[in-house]
This record gives C-alpha cells, structure tokens and sequence, in this order.
C-alpha cells in the first residue's frame, strides 16, 4: 500500500483520535490521520479484523505515545522487584499483571483491550473492569516481556498508570482531595457575598450610594471568580468529558446552572443594570459541594460493594508449636505456615515446605489445567488444590478483598440481570435531557411573564433535579441486606443476589450436611479392629477430603492419631477417594463404588467403607442426625415454594422426608443433580455442599452453599451460608422480599422528590439556594429511609 503526505487548507479530523490534524495531515487508504502513531494503530487494528473499534460514532480514541518514549517510561518494568511485586501469578509460562488505564471510558475501549490477544497471540487472556478502569492480562512471558506488554498498551493510547501505589499495594481508593479547601473557599465567599449583598435585600437608601455599589459590585466579582473557576471545576470537568464521549451526566445541569448564574450577575454588575447574582452563586456551589462531601463520606462507610475483608468468613488450617489451630485469613500473619487440603484455596502468595502442588489456577488465569508445584517452589493466590495436603509459608498477607473479586469473576450458567439496576440506567439516560429541555422551557415562559424571574426560575430547575437519590437506593439497600445477612451466616457473592433471592419459586435441597449435621449421632466401625497405624492412615485420607462425611470421620480420631505424609491423592465427586500414604493404597468411598457387598442399612444411617492395600477392612457406619428445626422450617416454606430433595443416599429416609418435600430423588450423582436442576422452569435456589454439589449450585439461578466450619471456598456459589443458618432459610427468603420493597418505596420518595422539586421550581417558588440544599436533603432522607427501614426489617425477621 502507499502512504501519502499531503498539506491540506480544511480542517481536518483524525481517523482514529478524532483530534484536529494541525500538522501536515497523513493519508493512507483515504483515511486521514494526525500522526503516524494513529496511522499504526489503525494499520494493526484493520490486520487484526478489529475494525469494529470504530463503529462507535462517539469514540474518542487517546493519543498514541511515541514508542521510545513509552520504553524509557516503563523501563523499571524489567526490574525483578518491581516485578514479583506486580504479578499476581507467574509460572513457568504465564504471568498474571493488573494495570489501572485511565484512558478507558466507553464499550469500544472494552472492545479493543479485550481484544489484545488477537493484535499479540503472546497476550493469552484480557479482562477488563469498566468501573475501576483495569485490565487483568495473562500472557507467555518468554514471548512479550511485562515492559513489552506495558508499551503495546501504550501504543493503541492506553498508557497504564506505574506508581509507589502499584508496587506497594493496592491503590488507595479514598485519596485525600482538595475537596475540603473548596467547601472552605466556597462558604468564605458565601458568607462574604450575603454580607455585602445584605443592602440590596433591606432595600434601604444606604443603596443609592453609586460609589458604594460599584464597590460591593467589584468584590462581589472577586467573591465570584475563585468559586466558579476553582471550587466549581470538577461540575464543569465532569460535564465536558461527558460531552466529548457522546453522554448526558447529571452535573451538566448542575454547570449550566452555574455558569447561568456567573453569567447574568457579570452582566448585571459590569453594566451597572442590577446587583447580580454572586451570593447566589457562592450559596448554590458551598451547599453543592457539603451535598458532594456527604456522600463520599457515606459511601466511604458504606462501600459493601467493595470490600468483604470485615465480616467475610473464610478461615484456614496454621501450624503452630502446639499443633494446628483454625484461624480467620485476615488474622493470617507473613511467616505463617497453613495446611491446605484437597479443593481448598490458597489465600495468599506464598512457598511450600511439604507435600506436592497440582494447583488449579482457573481462578486467575481462566485456564484449568493444573500446574505441578513441589517443596521450595513459589505458589500464588488463588489457586485451587487438587490432591495431597500442603503446608505452605505464606510470604504475603492475605487480602480478602482480592480473593472476592476472584469470587465475583466466576460467572455461573444462569447469572440474572438486576432488573432495577437496568431501569435507574434508563432513567439516568434521558433524565439530564428532560431536564434541561424544561430549563429552556420555564426560561422561555417566564421571559413572557415575568423576566425579572427568569434567572432564579433557570437556574432551580437546573439544580433542584437530581437522579442522586435513584442512584443512592440501590447499593444502600442491597449493602444493608447483605450486612445484615452476614450477621446471620448468610454470606452473599454480590449485591445483585438479594434481587435474585427475592425472585425464588421453586427450592431444592442436598440432604447428607445440608439437612443433616455434621456431627452425628454416633459413628462406628464394623470390621476387625483398626491399628493405630491404620487408623492414621485414614485419618491422614479422610482430614485431606472435602467431603462433609469425610470432615465426620476425621474428627472421630484423638488428636494422638498422626497424620502423614500424603503421595497422591484423588476425589472422585459422589463416590470416594483414592490415595496413597507411604506407600499404602487406600480408598475410601461407596460400597458400589469399592465393589464391596452391601448389607440393607437402617433409616438415618450412611455406611462409608475403607480398603487399605486392596484388603477390604469394613466400614463405618454413621447415624446422622437433621438439624435441629429443620423440620418445621420445612412445613413452613412448603406453603410458600415448591420444594425439592436431592440426594446421593438410598430411599431409607423416603417415609421420614415425603410429607416435606413435593419431589424426593435418591440415589443422585452429581451430574444427575446438575441437570434435575437445570431442567426447572421457575427461579431455583439450591442449597448444597460447595464440592459434591458444584455443578447444581451454579445451575440454579442461586446456590448456597453449606460450610459447616468455613474453611471451603466455594466459588461455583452466590452464597455461602453457615449451617447453623440452614433452619432460617425462609427469614432470609422473607427479609430479600422485604428489602426489594424497601427499594421500591425508596425510588418511589425519589421520583416524588424530584416532581414536587420542580413544580416549584419551574412555578418561580424556588430560589437556586434553597434548590441546593434541597438535593443533598433528598439523598440523606432516602438513605436515612433505607437504613431505618432496613434494619427494623432485619430486627423484626430474625429476632
């Protein structure tokens, strides 16, 4: 192809940036574009079928950076420190980055950076977090370096941000602002203007002095200035990059209000026809920017969202001098060594000591295959372990915020779409519009009618609409809930599940540690006796299960019963294991799995056999026991749902569970459960264990999963619920109901708010003051509602 430079008159825009080419302009393909770094990305893009970044008619591409100036930018990227301190996994292969792209801003930025694998195969994977502007990448580190990766996302114009915050942690999301100077600027010059201005309002002849006003005119000016070029930036800043990406936000009115106000008093004083506006003005951006402190002061609190680290319950195995002891991860220290079993989750970065790593790192890098690990070698957060016991030293600590975010990657077959999140973005769409249609409407008619009121008619109109309070609704009431149900057990994967729970029609139940308990009735063994070295044996395959009768075995031996040294191990969902244990063959599981003859068992008793070398040794026998009130809980929630029992035992507890269920299945394999559950029509929740019934939970439109003691992270879930929680399921069914209503009512006092707010003010009965202190009050009073609310509900429900 020819490229062709030529020097045109016109004006002329680029085909990629969309800046104005005031240089000599660079035609290619009868494209025309500002620099040849513009040029280059549209060569790549067009070679990578990835035209289809343009087809956004607003798109506002960043500006390329110079190739030699992005490689000296991120040459601290080849240092090994800096490094081992960004990746978030590194084998053999693949390294896992994290990079904050301030350029990120509309869905064609999506498009592009999630597309990077095509533009360079070394790039593997690409994720992209639209609100916190990051892209997650894997890619084949002995094919593109970090620093390579860091300049290929410098040159399609998203140069990512390296700080001391980068390399030392997480970005501090609540930096200090100036936010609290401008208040102060704002409220000095609110005051100042009111003072001078108090004259104009007595309406007394002290005003007729000339000189004087001309005076209190110019420092009126003065008062002015700071407030709307300083205090009032981040309205107008807002409102432009609104602008230029093709979007109305709610702080365009706000500007226009503003600059309405600075204008007409600029008018009034400089050609001496009135007082202006300026106390107005000041009054207006003070109570506007307390409004703005108050809310950031109230999300601060209240970021559920954000951050799980103070009541998310995931505990794990330490060793200590004594033994080994369960702690909480947030309590976990740097030097700590933990145990991790078979399906757990490694919490934090860190090296083993014992035992052999097959880590599944799904998690982070979005590939299952297992990566083999061995003593000495460095593992990584986030991984799942698949097969012998672990000890591992921790070298980082462990941050339970990331481990969620992991847990919120996870997508499931049937995720729901929050209904009420869809229609407060459709309101928000066209609201700014409607607004400052009815601005220029009230401008007009008071124009005719009374033009001395024209002014403060605009500019309340302007201000006194505010989509704050329908945005507040929904993350207040959603974190309430999901606090509140935190306190109860019930630990939610996101805030869109207590939408997704409010919708339940149809339950389905696991039996073995769901309905039952984990600590029976009495556990026996039936066979010759055990040795003490058979005994550790099993207790070193069984401590190593996820499964919940496994966890039941376990504890039945003393804590003198060592346990060893694991060389393989294997759990086959829904039948057993297999492991070896210096040298031993063992397995562990079902009679038809073994191949074992089976004698009938009685009601209530679940029989788990064991084979040491090929020798069948017995088995034991457990009699479960349900949980306490799990009947009656049952009887009530069968009047409300439809209920169904899903279980891997034999029909011997057919008789005692029929009068509570409408449809009883025995005899269930895992993936029999996952598809009965996928093949109902109705809203399902599932409630199960997070291993056995994985594929159930993540079918169902919710699943909670039981954890008896919370060591398992289940990340195939949208809940994880304490078993002490289980016979409380209906209160929490109840409560989700009840805090949809709470949102339904609050959106309600919203869009009351906002039509008496504008009758008034397009009536002329509202001053632009009174109509900024009105918008803060509406976003405190439904806040203050939705907190009152929502906790009565909760004390009422689970008192």
């Amino acid at each position: 192809m020819i490229e062709e430079e030529i020097a045109v008159d016109q004006k002329q825009v680029c085909a990629h940036c969309g800046d104005d080419c005031k240089e000599e302009p660079i035609l290619f393909e009868e494209k025309v574009f500002c620099c040849h770094g513009c040029q280059a990305v549209y060569e790549l893009l067009e070679s990578s079928d990835l035209v289809g970044y343009y087809d956004n008619d607003q798109l506002k591409a960043s500006k390329i950076l110079d190739r030699d100036i992005a490689n000296r930018k991120f040459q601290a990227l080849d240092l090994p420190e800096v490094q081992s301190s960004l990746f978030r996994y590194q084998d053999e292969v693949k390294s896992v980055v994290r990079f904050y792209l301030s350029g990120i801003h509309c869905s064609s930025c999506i498009y592009l950076l999630e597309h990077l694998p095509k533009l360079n195969p070394a790039v593997l994977r690409a994720e992209v977090n639209f609100i916190r502007k990051e892209v997650s990448l894997t890619f084949n580190h002995q094919e593109i370096t970090l620093k390579e990766t860091a300049v290929l996302l410098a040159s399609l114009g998203y140069p990512p941000t390296i700080n001391l915050d980068s390399v030392d942690g997480p970005r501090n999301k609540s930096k200090r602002s100036s936010l609290g100077m401008k208040i102060a600027l704002a409220g000095f010059c609110f005051g100042n203007s009111m003072l001078i201005s108090l004259p104009e309002y007595l309406d007394t002849g002290f005003q007729l002095d000339e000189n004087l006003k001309m005076l209190f005119g110019w420092v009126n000016i003065i008062m002015a200035l700071p407030v709307v070029f300083y205090a009032s930036q981040d309205y107008f800043s807002s409102s432009w990059k609104g602008l230029k990406h093709g979007y109305l936000n709610i702080d365009l009115p706000i500007s226009l209000g503003i600059i309405t106000l600075f204008a007409r008093s600029m008018y009034e004083i400089l050609w001496a026809v009135g007082p202006g506006y300026v106390d107005s003005l000041t009054g207006l951006v003070f109570f506007l920017l307390l409004g703005k402190w108050y809310q950031g002061k109230t999300y601060e609190a209240l970021s559920f969202d954000r951050d799980y680290t103070s009541y998310f319950p995931i505990s794990v195995l330490r060793l200590t001098d004594s033994g080994e002891e369960t702690v909480m991860l947030k309590n976990l220290k740097v030097g700590d060594r933990i145990i991790i079993h078979n399906q757990e989750l490694v919490p934090a970065d860190g090296v083993i000591e014992e035992g052999e790593a097959k880590l599944d790192y799904s998690f982070v890098t979005g590939e299952s295959d297992p990566t083999l690990k061995y003593a000495g070698d460095k593992i990584f957060a986030g991984g799942r372990q698949i097969g012998g016991q672990l000890v591992v030293k921790l070298e980082k600590a462990v941050n339970n915020s990331e481990l969620t975010q992991m847990w919120n990657n996870q997508p499931s077959e049937n995720e729901r779409v929050n209904n009420y999140d869809q229609l407060i973005d459709r309101v928000s769409k066209y609201f700014t519009i409607v607004v400052v249609m009815l601005a220029l409407g009230t401008g007009v008619y008071w124009q005719i009618s009374d033009p001395s009121k024209v002014w403060d008619a605009v500019t309340a109109v302007l201000i006194v609409a505010c989509p704050c309070a329908l945005a507040l609704a929904l993350p207040f009431a959603f974190g309430h809930a999901m606090r509140i149900l935190g306190s109860q057990g019930i630990y939610l994967k996101n805030a869109n599940v207590v939408e997704a729970v409010s919708h339940i029609r149809e339950i389905v139940f696991d039996k073995t540690g769901t309905l039952t308990k984990n600590n029976p009735l009495s556990l026996t063994f039936n066979g010759k006796s055990l040795t003490e070295e058979e005994k550790s044996l099993i207790k070193t395959v069984t401590s190593n299960s996820a499964h919940p009768l496994s966890k039941i075995i376990t504890d039945h031996f003393d804590r003198s019963t060592k346990k060893l040294p694991i060389s393989a191990f294997e759990e086959e969902i829904g039948k057993g294991v297999i492991a070896e244990v210096e040298g031993n063959a063992i397995r562990i599981g079902s009679a038809v799995w073994l191949d074992v003859e089976s004698i009938h068992s009685s009601n209530n008793e679940i029989r788990v056999y064991i084979q040491i070398n090929g020798w069948n040794r017995g088995y034991y026998a457990i009699q479960v026991e349900y949980r306490e009130g799990v009947f009656e809980e049952l009887k009530l929630l069968r009047d409300h749902y439809k209920l169904h029992l899903l279980s891997g035992d034999k029909e011997t507890e057919q008789q005692t569970l029929s009068p509570y269920f409408d449809s009883l299945n025995f005899n269930q394999k895992p993936l029999d459960k996952h598809e009965y559950v996928q093949g109902l029509s109705q809203s399902v929740l599932m409630i199960g264990d997070g291993l056995n019934d994985a594929g159930a939970l993540n079918a169902a439109d919710v699943g909670f999963a039981v954890c008896e003691d919370i060591h398992q992270f289940s990340p195939a879930c949208h809940a994880m619920v304490s078993a002490d929680a289980v016979p409380s399921i209906g209160n929490v069914l109840k409560f989700s109901k009840s805090a949809m209503t709470v949102v339904v009512i609050a959106l309600t006092m919203a869009f009351v708010y906002n039509v008496i707010g504008l009758s008034f003010a397009v009536s002329g009965n509202l001053t632009p003051i009174i109509s900024a202190i009105l918008m803060p009050v509406s976003s405190v009073t439904v806040v203050g509602f939705i907190t009152l609310a929502v906790n009565w509900l909760a004390r009422k429900t689970f008192s």
